[in-house]
């Protein structure tokens, strides 16, 4: 499996820069993995054809990790109207809150379905599960898995001891960690690089590839601190690089 960064800042974009979004590439298999203010351009920069798209999964409905959506249908309609779009884009979110639910579809760009604790998929010959986060809305993180290798997406989330189980082992763990851990309060919901990092070691990650960064932050500094607390490999999450897994 392969994954392009299309976007890692939240909850707003650096200068040029764009918001969550991940492609997730496995032979004939595309999944974009959140839809970011930004992440529709960048997609479209690298294949044009959302017809290759197999399916996009949205971990959770804040703008800075869907609000692309809102246009990408609209590219989706046009497409199909002009006969370019062949088939209805499969999309997996939750299900709140309810008014950002309803308004995501629009004249059947989407074959929507909604996310719950505990599901598994599959999309293609990629096996993916689902885990609740710790946020102020619904948000799920998400293994994929294949064979004997697995990525494991975070989402947002406050520390959860769940986690640590939910992303155990896995090949490649990308986490929310671009908060340094002197800006965390009782009421952050996120977390920092600290606690990325320690959510790695006790789960016995093989990489941890760190992502949703402030733009303010220098990202030197989220690595000394996540290094002080993991001895594996650590990454930080970089706009159009690609990951393998």
């Amino acid at each position: 499996m392969k994954l392009t960064v299309l976007g890692c800042y939240g909850p707003f974009p650096k200068a040029k820069g764009a918001c969550s979004g991940y492609l997730l590439e496995d032979q004939e298999t595309k999944i974009l993995l959140d839809c970011g203010n930004g992440v529709l351009s960048r997609l479209l920069s690298l294949n044009g054809d959302l017809n290759q798209l197999d399916a996009i999964i949205i971990s959770h409905l804040h703008p800075d990790h869907m609000s692309d959506l809102l246009v990408l249908r609209y590219a989706l309609d046009i497409g199909k109207k002009m006969g370019k779009i062949k088939k209805t884009m499969p999309l997996y979110l939750p299900g709140s809150p309810k008014e950002d639910f309803d308004r995501i579809q629009y004249k059947d760009a989407f074959e929507i379905h909604e996310i719950v604790e505990g599901m598994t998929i599959s999309i293609e010959n990629i096996e993916i599960g689902f885990k609740r986060t710790d946020h102020p809305v619904e948000c799920y993180a998400a293994a994929f898995k294949k064979g004997n290798r697995s990525f494991v997406y975070s989402g947002d989330t406050k520390f959860d001891q769940g986690l640590i189980a939910f992303a155990s082992n896995a090949d490649l763990f990308l986490c929310e960690g671009g908060i340094p851990e002197k800006y965390l309060t009782e009421t952050t919901p996120h977390l920092s690089a600290k606690q990325a990092a320690e959510i790695a070691a006790e789960g016995r990650i093989k990489r941890l590839l760190l992502t949703h960064f402030y733009p303010d932050v220098k990202l030197a500094s989220l690595l000394q601190e996540a290094q002080a607390h993991f001895n594996g490999m650590i990454e930080m999450a970089e706009e159009g690089k690609c990951y393998f897994i």
